[in-house]
């Protein structure tokens, strides 16, 4: 993840505290099949590019509720594209998530 900085802000403290802004890309694969996080001003995006990697990903779910409740309290957003079909995971789990990966929804 990289940072942002602007000296010449009109914002009168952002000498005191930098101003960062989440930025970055993350390939690789996940059961064989690419899996690419792309993170900027919108939030954090994790996307798969088939239903079945989408799918094997409910097995990790409890793995990752202790980073999932850091950006929670962080208020990144985060979504996830599964074959071209984003869906909501934070602030608020979209519907297929309640459904398909309740311990998520309710982490």
């Amino acid at each position: 993840m990289g940072y942002a900085r602007d000296d010449k802000d009109s914002y009168s403290g952002h000498r005191h505290v930098p101003k960062l802004i989440l930025a970055g890309r993350l390939t690789g694969t996940f059961d064989g099949r690419p899996v690419v996080i792309t993170a900027d001003e919108a939030g954090v995006m994790v996307d798969v590019a088939t239903l079945y990697s989408g799918w094997r990903l409910r097995k990790y779910s409890k793995a990752v509720l202790p980073v999932l409740k850091g950006l929670n309290a962080l208020h990144i957003p985060l979504t996830i594209r599964v074959a071209g079909v984003s869906v909501p995971l934070l602030p608020k789990s979209g519907l297929l998530v309640r459904l398909f990966a309740p311990s998520i929804a309710n982490g």
